[in-house]
């Protein structure tokens, strides 16, 4: 009897320790996981904070631009790369800001074109004014900057409006928007033009009187004589035209997204005065104030 009570008794007391080791084992487990699921939550928020942190708010893309990079104050492209001039320093600022990767390619001002139409470039960016014919073919962004096309002549010379230009010669940078107001009045008054794809190689030839009168725009006129003590030049008191400068994009849905993103980063460098810092060092005033609304 006694064996058969001393049998039964151990049996019960494995079968608690046996209870209470399989409790301590799951108990052990279960702590494990909500360990391991706690520090993967955090491993997870640390990712997320990261990636907010990096993100510019603009799409991850490259961006190939075509520019004449004939000439400063505008855009120049030196032989070995290097690219100076306003739209330099915006893109170097855009490409800053949005995280893009930007090429740069150069293109004859009417071959500009050519590369957006052929899709081996995303945008023009030569500083090209707004223009009804350009904006029925390509998405412009919106303007980050405003000039004006003028009429130049020496100052030692007595022409003083269009009309006095009659039998002379008046020079005008190639495809720029006073070409085709230029070349009107000339057919209208009878003047001859003569086109430039360098506006510094024209207003030289003017300065040395081999031609009479250069169609401009204000800017370029400003920095040119600015860089050439021994230019004196006049301005007509009439304006061509005023315009707005903006860069464009082709008309597709690809163009409008880039364009939508452009017009982004674009007013927020207006609106912090960046741009308006970029004009004054390259043409001697803010010309963001001459932004046509």
């Amino acid at each position: 009897m006694k064996r058969r009570l001393i049998a039964a008794l151990l049996v019960t007391a494995m079968a608690m320790t046996m209870a209470a080791g399989c409790g301590n084992s799951d108990t052990g487990d279960s702590g494990k996981d909500e360990a391991k699921t706690e520090s993967e939550g955090t491993a997870d928020d640390a990712d997320e904070g990261s990636d907010a942190d990096s993100d510019t708010g603009y799409s991850d893309r490259k961006v190939t631009l075509v520019t004449s990079g004939t000439g400063e104050p505008y855009t120049l492209l030196a032989d070995d790369g290097t690219w100076t001039g306003i739209d330099a320093e915006m893109w170097a600022e855009i490409e800053e800001r949005t995280g893009w990767e930007v090429e740069v390619k150069q293109a004859a001002f009417d071959a500009m074109w050519g590369e957006l139409d052929t899709a081996r470039a995303d945008v023009v960016a030569n500083c090209t004014a707004v223009k009804p014919e350009r904006e029925e073919k390509y998405n412009a962004t919106i303007p980050y900057y405003g000039d004006a096309q003028c009429v130049i002549v020496n100052d030692s010379s007595s022409y003083k409006t269009v009309e006095d230009l009659k039998g002379k010669v008046v020079g005008c940078t190639n495809g720029q928007a006073a070409q085709t107001i230029i070349e009107d009045l000339g057919a209208e008054i009878g003047f001859e033009v003569k086109l430039y794809e360098d506006s510094a190689v024209g207003m030289n030839d003017l300065m040395l009187e081999r031609i009479d009168a250069y169609a401009n725009t204000t800017t370029n006129v400003n920095a040119f004589s600015h860089n050439n003590g021994e230019a004196d030049f006049r301005f007509f008191e009439e304006n061509l035209l005023a315009n707005n400068v903006a860069y464009f994009l082709p008309k597709t849905d690809e163009g409008a997204e880039l364009k939508e993103e452009l017009d982004k980063v674009i007013q927020e460098m207006l609106d912090d005065g960046t741009i308006g810092k970029i004009t004054e060092k390259w043409m001697f005033a803010d010309m963001t104030e001459l932004i046509q609304k």
